[in-house]
């Protein structure tokens, strides 16, 4: 079950842009950045996936937790912007969610 307040955790992250990254079957993979040409900060694993519209990027992401009759499959309704299509409200059926945050660097730096 994916609790709101991962959720949560996510929106108050105020993150600009989000891109859907390839991964196997049943997994959705979302990343988070202000600017992706340098690093991304966010990584929501969303596994157990039965359903999922998302465009492969979409900006300025509101996420939530919809109500479902079935306990083990939690909706996740997400309101973005999205140049792919007209739609504004996306939605994603999983079983779990894992959060990751903190900047994956696309470059080496160095000893920094």
């Amino acid at each position: 079950m994916i609790a709101e307040a991962e959720l949560n955790r996510i929106n108050e992250l105020a993150l600009w842009d989000f891109e859907v990254a390839p991964t196997g079957s049943g997994t959705v993979l979302i990343l988070g950045s202000n600017d992706f040409v340098y690093y991304h900060y966010l990584e929501a694993e969303f596994r157990g996936v039965t359903y999922c519209d998302l465009p492969a990027t979409f900006s300025h992401a509101q996420f939530s937790l919809g109500r479902d009759r079935d306990d083990e499959i939690s909706t996740v309704w997400i309101i973005a912007e999205s140049m792919q299509t007209m739609s504004t409200e996306f939605k994603l059926r999983a079983t779990e969610l894992q959060v990751r945050i903190g900047k994956v660097y696309y470059y080496d730096r160095g000893n920094r």
